[in-house]
């Protein structure tokens, strides 16, 4: 017996709606961004523009004792975890005790009184995971201080990409910064910048973002500005999904007003001090 035509619709329809409802389910009002720069460009700074309180990781030594974070950090708005600086790869603790971390911080639901997560850098995050790589080493034999390998590499690039999608799934903001590298394309040569990591994981990782920005520091006429990236410009990789044309190619370095532009959430959460 054939299926009549509004049998078909309504069936075509319960598939749409059962579609509908899961991307409305998997949307976030909670933003992602990747921000890539050289050295003194505003980085780690930008944590003070973020919705309220902010958590840093703090992996760069000494990057949170910039003077901009001070006054959050002494009033409670920016909390910083900074023994994670201390890692080595000749005695590598850090990115194994910060998954420990973060899966008791999880149970505890600290997120869930969290405004903005900030991992500083990607960089030095990346680098004492592939330490405990080496250090966890094969079928039970370490190879802590070694020169990494091939499936090193392959091992890393999955648990980064795994760990930054479990990062994005808190009830929260997330700011990853990252330092800058060239990175010569393998079809045509050409030198471009990119994010510093090894190999394809600094290809990798800014796809997960839906929000990528570069931080630079320009000279004018007043004087050096910084300034944040939103959109490529052939040299600098660059991208906005939020902004849209409601993002001018250079933006000012402040993260609540580009989500207030993008009528994104940008409230401050109940503070913890």
């Amino acid at each position: 017996m054939t299926e009549s035509s509004s049998n078909k619709f309504l069936r075509i329809k319960e598939r749409a709606e059962q579609t509908r409802a899961r991307y409305a389910e998997s949307s976030s009002k909670y933003s992602n961004f990747l921000v890539y720069g050289d050295f003194g460009t505003g980085k780690t700074q930008l944590a003070s523009t973020c919705p309220t309180p902010v958590f840093i990781d703090s992996f760069d030594p000494g990057g949170t004792k910039t003077l901009a974070l001070q006054e959050g950090i002494d009033q409670g708005d920016i909390i910083v975890e900074n023994k994670w600086e201390a890692d080595s790869w000749k005695d590598p603790f850090a990115f194994n005790e910060w998954e420990k971390e973060m899966e008791q911080r999880k149970k505890e639901g600290l997120f869930d009184h969290i405004g903005t997560y900030v991992l500083d850098s990607a960089t030095k995050w990346a680098d004492s995971m592939m330490w405990e790589i080496l250090r966890r080493g094969t079928r039970g034999k370490t190879r802590k201080g070694g020169n990494p390998e091939l499936q090193d590499y392959l091992v890393q690039q999955m648990t980064a990409v795994d760990w930054l999608g479990v990062l994005m799934g808190y009830p929260c903001h997330t700011l990853v910064t990252g330092h800058i590298g060239l990175i010569k394309d393998e079809v045509s040569g050409k030198i471009e910048t990119g994010l510093l990591l090894a190999g394809k994981l600094s290809e990798k990782v800014p796809l997960v973002f839906d929000e990528k920005y570069v931080s630079l520091v320009k000279n004018s006429s007043g004087g050096v500005k910084h300034t944040l990236l939103t959109k490529n410009d052939g040299y600098y990789k660059a991208e906005t999904r939020m902004g849209g044309s409601r993002f001018e190619q250079n933006e000012e370095p402040n993260i609540k007003a580009l989500l207030r532009k993008a009528s994104r959430d940008n409230d401050n959460k109940e503070g913890l001090f």
